[in-house]
């Protein structure tokens, strides 16, 4: 009885390429959503560096940029 089961209508199929393809895009999906969220922190800059560059950009005047740092640094 064993014997007419080995084999017949068991082989593994698609499925032996479908799985661990899956697995592999699940893995390269978990890094790209990490990796994009770490560089978008990274490329954001702090608060203090974006006042500065619009300040050197003439954006906004020395006065703004004084009263907009002490803001930013709690009133000090």
């Amino acid at each position: 009885m064993l014997a007419a089961w080995c084999g017949y209508g068991w082989a593994a199929g698609p499925w032996f390429v479908v799985f661990p393809l899956l697995w592999l895009a699940l893995i390269v999906g978990a890094f790209v959503l990490f990796g994009r969220r770490g560089s978008m922190h990274r490329d954001a800059g702090s608060a203090d560096q974006v006042l500065a560059e619009r300040y050197a950009r003439g954006e906004i005047t020395e006065e703004e940029y004084r009263q907009r740092a002490s803001v930013l640094r709690g009133g000090r």
